[in-house]
């Protein structure tokens, strides 16, 4: 599988990639409350009605200016303005699409055109902080095919700037029978990536920290063991996987964890080949290459955040290399 330049850099050099800007004051977001955004607050997105905040409130101003940073990409999309559209886009922007090829910014900045999509619906936004999460739905181009998407911004001095940009299409027959992320299997003797180690090496305690909640969620995988698994969980997250159409939360996902201790089987985690990791204060977004236990690669974007003194998995969406 050809990986990205950046994911081979992150592998290969062990580069950690940290924002150390958390303790500017202006820029933090509170986790508490809800709000809905009305098609006014939106301003003219074409198919967008409403947007829910599952966090907050946050600042009022922090929230117009990501309200105000995602229309601007999206118009800028449309019209083919590839300077304004690179302007919103982060040095480290990667887009994952359906077919789960990765580009960086620079390929796409002569070609911004390759983002346009059909209106956004079913569109959600969370905030973590000096981070936030934009997801829902849109038909592809050119063939109008349905997609789950996830927009993932993080505040930066200059503003709000997007980091990653990940669709994953809906299952065809061919990912069904592969079962990925519910691979079922004899018990094999062992996990060791990524259950106990990564071609990855955090440097911060907190990047420590968010690498050994990855892997004791991995490892409580392999081990059939919902409970350990739980408390890496956070209460509201939410996994979109190549093989279904519908993001799956925590209940599910431990309901599906259970019919595998239930029926005596495992699943097989699929094994890291590269990571990238950017710690925001409180919140954490992780990058990931992953080669799945049929051999088949995936492309992953998790969202972590620290809550109660604890890093918790917030957000997990894979894509099917084709």
């Amino acid at each position: 599988m050809r990986l990205s330049y950046r994911s081979k850099s992150v592998w290969r050099q062990g580069i950690w990639i940290e924002a150390l800007l958390a303790a500017i004051a202006p820029f933090a977001l509170c986790a508490q409350g809800n709000l809905l955004l009305s098609a006014k607050d939106l301003g003219a997105v074409p198919g967008v009605s409403e947007i829910r905040i599952d966090s907050g409130p946050a600042s009022a101003a922090i929230q117009q200016e990501l309200r105000a940073a995602d229309r601007a990409l999206l118009q800028a999309v449309a019209t083919n303005d590839r300077l304004a559209a690179a302007r919103l886009l982060d040095s480290e922007f990667t887009w994952i699409d359906r077919d789960g090829r990765s580009r960086n910014k620079s390929d796409l900045v002569n070609r911004i055109a390759l983002l346009s999509a059909g209106p956004d619906t079913n569109v959600t936004l969370q905030p973590y902080g000096r981070v936030a999460l934009i997801t829902g739905t849109h038909g592809l181009t050119p063939d109008n095919a349905p997609a789950l998407f996830a927009r993932v911004w993080v505040r930066q001095l200059s503003g709000w700037r997007l980091l990653l940009y990940q669709e994953t299409a809906p299952p065809d027959a061919v990912v069904r029978d592969a079962r990925y992320g519910t691979t079922r299997a004899q018990r094999p003797t062992q996990c060791d990536n990524p259950c106990r180690s990564l071609p990855y090496k955090p440097l911060s305690s907190d990047a420590q920290e968010i690498v050994a909640s990855f892997m004791a969620g991995e490892k409580a995988v392999f081990d059939a063991d919902p409970e350990a698994a739980s408390r890496m969980l956070a209460d509201d997250v939410m996994f979109v996987t190549p093989d279904s159409s519908q993001p799956m939360d925590k209940a599910q996902r431990i309901a599906v964890m259970r019919s595998f201790r239930h029926a005596g089987e495992v699943e097989l985690p699929p094994a890291v080949a590269s990571m990238a990791l950017w710690v925001f204060g409180n919140a954490a977004v992780m990058s990931l290459d992953q080669e799945s236990p049929a051999g088949e690669m995936l492309r992953a974007t998790r969202i972590w955040a620290k809550r109660d003194g604890q890093w918790q998995l917030t957000f997990s969406q894979q894509t099917l290399v084709q």
